[in-house]
């Protein structure tokens, strides 16, 4: 039996798809009848387009396993209406979840749709802006070192280990610390670094280290090594396009949510009461994430 699971969410969309439907005639779209209740093409599709990377392992055999899940996940949820499920208060509660997530996604994505796509000039502007992922780039050889170290000792450690000019003086005052400690040697190219720690390392010479604070202690990254490999600006289009492009999605959404917020009236109650006295721009900064 060919088996492919869809995920919670899935079934309940075709839970909620095949709640208080009507019969319809075939129209050509059927692609399979399950107990008389109807499977389209156009479900196998939208399958298949929430899970691009499936056609690419399965080829056209994807189409086949995506029904044959789509059968499964039918005949599940016909057993599950036959024993009243679909009435059950945890059923409607994760239907009413679904289908306002499905909802919400929907007019995110043309919220989305609406950003402006990215020009030449931007382009070029984003380009000459980072020279460290670009006419710059290089791939970094760093040691990474945890130092677990009390909050008030921290900043007198950072400020030792940023002291130090070399690997073996930092390695010197992680040891002489006697405090507990593990390091670990990694490369990385530039476009895998956080964007804000690139523009650190970037201006580091080997054997500097960039410390940052953490709750149990630091975090120290020495610059070991560093291989410069630049990428000139027609191989960098397409990337920088892509980046551009989310970025702008993103905030075109933040903005169409905020601005759903501004018109609406929302209050919380009960034990969430207390989320109403949040510093202000909290809630953008939720919508941005």
């Amino acid at each position: 039996m060919h088996v492919f699971k869809l995920g919670s969410l899935s079934l309940l969309v075709v839970l909620l798809a095949a709640c208080g439907r009507d019969h319809a005639p075939a129209d050509g779209q059927v692609v399979a009848l399950v107990n008389e209740d109807e499977i389209s093409v156009h479900q196998v599709q939208a399958v298949l387009q929430r899970q691009p990377a499936l056609s690419g392992q399965l080829g056209q055999a994807a189409g086949e396993k995506v029904l044959q899940g789509l059968i499964e996940q039918e005949l599940a949820a016909q057993a599950a209406r036959a024993q009243k499920l679909d009435s059950s208060p945890k059923v409607l509660q994760a239907m009413a979840l679904a289908k306002r997530e499905i909802l919400a996604r929907e007019y995110q994505d043309r919220l989305a749709d609406k950003a402006v796509p990215p020009n030449t000039g931007d382009i070029d502007r984003y380009y000459d802006e980072h020279p460290e992922l670009f006419k710059e780039r290089r791939r970094y050889t760093i040691q990474e070192t945890a130092l677990k170290v009390s909050p008030a000792e921290a900043p007198a450690w950072r400020d030792r280990v940023k002291a130090t000019t070399s690997l073996a003086e930092a390695n010197e005052v992680v040891s002489a610390s006697g405090l507990p400690a593990t390091s670990r040697e990694m490369v990385e190219w530039a476009e895998n670094l956080p964007l804000a720690l690139l523009k650190q390392f970037s201006t580091l010479e080997p054997g500097q280290s960039l410390v940052l604070e953490r709750p149990d202690g630091l975090v120290i990254g020495t610059l070991v090594h560093t291989e410069l490999a630049p990428i000139n600006r027609r191989d960098a289009a397409q990337a920088i396009q892509a980046v551009l492009t989310n970025q702008r999605r993103r905030e075109a959404v933040s903005k169409g949510m905020e601005a759903l917020r501004q018109g609406a009236k929302i209050q919380l109650l009960g034990p969430f009461a207390a989320g109403a006295s949040a510093p202000e721009g909290a809630s953008k900064a939720s919508t941005a994430q």
